[in-house]
């Protein structure tokens, strides 16, 4: 009877948060009208109007009578008001010379004249896009690599015809890439390679016994022995990342910085332990990390500020932090068992071994 009634209020504890779960909350700070500028990006502009921008399709309301009405140009206006329902919503209004259908007998479209704005800063993370794989154990060690050199040095430039451990390589264009990390989760499985585009290499007819000969060019870094050679991908473009939803039930790690940076902030891209099974692109995640434990003693401690053999006989209770949000990500690139994410808002430095999970 007991656990029925402790149920039951529960129950009713929970109803007000249920019914506001999924209320649209506006910024106190959100303009009734505010006029699009170049560079702005969507997500800039979400987080002018709401505490959480992904909702942004909510509140959006579509003008039928514009040509891509989703699309939104510098020199549009946005203006916000709210619907016999109480609901926020956003109307767009263009801006000069922006397309538009008149609707008559004799329908005339204007020219576009400018392009719209982008969906987030994708010309921060398209080199990441195209030039920054995860590979597995076997499919890396497949790769042919580079041995040496007709010059007979350690290391290459643009130019240099490099001789690779391969018989006869079909010819085409390549790219250079080079090991960066291995990657773990937190119960240490392997997860992958995450290798890294150095430069770009052609192969040259003919091939010489066990080996061919590779030219190179493009080079970002200094080519050294050891590098590996990948049959040159079609290039992807990242704004094609255009429907964002928010996390759910997913709940991962960060694992490491793609720059291999030891501390994260916005703008950084991190690899979560997701991969294309537990997760898409366009997906908004939040960022959560725990301080440091405290020993409650006399004087209280950091648990990280005592050596291993003193916290065995230290005095005192161990106080373990919560956990809290400290930012959010987008997921953008996604491989077999981990993904790339873009970090949209941080409030703290951001480490490996945070977590992710809904916003």
């Amino acid at each position: 009877m007991f656990n029925n009634l402790l149920r039951l209020s529960l129950v009713l504890l929970l109803l007000p948060l249920l019914a506001h779960a999924n209320v649209i909350k506006l910024k106190d700070s959100a303009p009734e009208v505010y006029v699009v500028k170049p560079g702005d990006t969507l997500w800039d502009i979400s987080n002018l109007f709401l505490y959480k921008p992904w909702h942004w399709p909510q509140i959006w309301r579509t003008n039928t009578q514009i040509i891509n009405p989703h699309l939104i140009f510098p020199g549009d206006e946005l203006r916000l008001s709210i619907n016999a329902k109480g609901e926020p919503i956003i109307d767009l209004v263009r801006g000069e010379q922006k397309p538009y259908i008149v609707r008559s007998p004799s329908t005339k479209q204007a020219s576009k004249s400018q392009q719209p704005i982008a969906v987030l800063p994708w010309h921060e993370i398209q080199p990441y896009f195209n030039h920054e794989l995860v590979l597995s154990e076997q499919e890396y060690a497949d790769l042919p690599a580079i041995v040496g050199s007709t010059k007979g040095t350690e290391y290459f430039a643009n130019g240099d015809l490099v001789l690779v451990n391969q018989e006869a390589l079909p010819m085409g264009d390549y790219q250079v890439v080079r090991k960066q990390q291995s990657l773990f989760n937190q119960n240490g499985e392997f997860l992958g390679i995450h290798i890294r585009h150095v430069a770009q290499g052609q192969v040259l007819a003919p091939a010489i016994p066990q080996q061919s000969l590779v030219t190179l060019s493009s080079a970002k870094l200094e080519v050294k022995r050891g590098d590996r050679l990948v049959k040159e991908l079609a290039t992807s473009h990242v704004e094609s990342v255009a429907h964002i939803t928010a996390a759910t039930e997913q709940k991962g790690n960060i694992i490491a910085d793609v720059s291999q940076y030891q501390l994260s902030g916005k703008f950084s891209v991190v690899i979560i332990d997701l991969g294309r099974e537990s997760i898409e692109r366009g997906t908004v995640m939040g960022i959560y990390q725990q301080g440091a434990a405290v020993i409650d003693a006399e004087p209280p401690q950091y648990l990280t500020e005592t050596q291993t053999i003193e916290r065995i006989f230290k005095q005192g209770d161990v106080l373990p932090q919560p956990w809290l949000k400290v930012g959010e990500l987008l997921v953008f690139n996604v491989f077999s068992k981990v993904s790339y994410a873009l970090v949209t808002r941080s409030s703290t430095v951001i480490r490996k071994g945070a977590i992710v999970a809904k916003p």
